[in-house]
């Protein structure tokens, strides 16, 4: 054989490593991402038809992956958020290790991350314990740093599932915890979520008729958080939170437009406008645009009108406006996207003197005909929150129809 022909069978082979597709075994993959040291929050991933579709699983949400291998490393983008997470399989196929990376942080983080084969239970170590029935079915009225200046309300909602499983969220007066899915053992349970954007894990202990507990998020923090079962829990009225205190004008001045040019907030005859104060990279923005998307496809014809203004991590406009537009397709939004300023809630507040202050994303702002703003609702339900999300989209849906006259 000649140098020539073996260089040849050198470079076929190679680019055959290289290239071919890494395939993952079918069925549930356990994760496991290792925030620090001492904090592992677990994640479920769903295979199927050995890699083709693969399924970050929370619960009843499922977020199909954007997925490619490149040599020995399986890549994993996040749909809409912008996140991956990368890693090698190990020999037997069955196990593998890599690292989430969330591009929206300001300080970008590798979190080292495992995965195994064949987990099925996302909490392995919970083991099913008579009675089967839950203890912990129902709405719960929460207290986060309780004791302390910082302590805050919220509303718990938890269902059993099937075996040890349990799902549920908590609702805050500024948005939810989405979709959270784990398991129970006799008097304790844990609970964890994954979006690419964060990772969260509750664990909890009933104590009398009391439930006590830990909340994690991120790499450091973590807070204690008790409860008290209570079906007619309620938080501050959402609407009351924010709202006009004098009638200056919005300040557009830093905001552009996705094509480069200069944003400004003309009033327009007989429209009625809706301002989403919103980031990409918060979840609860995320399911607001999907509710905003069906109204303005439903009224747009009436004078509906919605401008989505982004406040984004990163000083690089140009890259951040080539982001919104790329966001903007892959969630299919049909109304205007406007990058707002940095993501802050103080630049936000500065930019709308004309409320107390914006104290969440999503904040949403229901202007009517006249220019005067009608209602201002503060944070948003999802869809993990049940019936409370529901209570929300019907009110903001008909506070739109009576701006329209649609209502008379």
């Amino acid at each position: 054989m000649n140098m020539k022909s073996f260089l040849s069978i050198i470079f076929i082979f190679m680019s055959t490593v290289s290239f071919a597709k890494v395939k993952m075994k079918t069925g549930m993959w356990q994760g496991e991402l290792a925030m620090n040291d001492r904090l592992f929050i677990p994640f479920q991933l769903n295979v199927e038809k050995e890699g083709k579709k693969i399924f970050v699983v929370n619960d009843l949400e499922e977020i199909l992956m954007i997925s490619h291998s490149k040599k020995d490393s399986i890549y994993l983008h996040f749909p809409i958020q912008d996140a991956e997470v990368i890693f090698k399989l190990e020999q037997n196929g069955e196990s593998a290790r890599g690292y989430w990376i969330n591009y929206n942080k300001k300080v970008q983080q590798k979190i080292p991350l495992t995965l195994t084969w064949n987990v099925t239970q996302r909490f392995p170590q919970m083991h099913p314990t008579k009675p089967v029935q839950s203890l912990f079915d129902g709405t719960w009225e929460v207290t986060f740093q309780p004791g302390t200046k910082d302590e805050e309300k919220a509303i718990g909602i938890f269902k059993a599932g099937k075996d040890t499983e349990i799902a549920g969220t908590f609702l805050t007066e500024t948005g939810d915890y989405r979709f959270l899915a784990g398991n129970r053992s006799g008097q304790n349970f844990s609970m964890s979520t994954f979006n690419g954007s964060w990772a969260m894990m509750f664990e909890a202990e009933l104590q009398s008729d009391t439930l006590k507990g830990k909340f994690y998020s991120g790499v450091s923090y973590v807070t204690d958080w008790m409860a008290v079962r209570n079906p007619e829990a309620k938080l501050r009225n959402e609407a009351a939170l924010t709202y006009v205190v004098n009638d200056q004008k919005v300040k557009t001045s830093d905001m552009v437009q996705l094509n480069g040019k200069a944003f400004s907030l003309k009033p327009k005859e007989g429209k009625v406008v809706v301002l989403q104060i919103m980031g990409t990279w918060c979840p609860n923005c995320l399911d607001e645009v999907q509710f905003m998307n069906q109204l303005y496809k439903g009224y747009e014809q009436l004078g509906l009108e919605i401008v989505a203004l982004a406040y984004e991590v990163g000083t690089d406009e140009k890259q951040t406006r080539k982001k919104l537009k790329a966001f903007k397709k892959k969630i299919g939004m049909e109304y205007d996207l406007v990058l707002a300023g940095k993501s802050s809630k103080e630049v936000a507040s500065a930019q709308f003197p004309m409320l107390n202050g914006i104290m969440s994303f999503p904040t949403t702002i229901i202007i009517g005909k006249d220019g005067k703003v009608l209602h201002v609702h503060t944070g948003y339900s999802g869809p993990a929150t049940g019936s409370a999300h529901k209570e929300l989209t019907d009110k903001i849906q008909l506070e739109i129809e009576m701006a329209l006259d649609i209502l008379k």
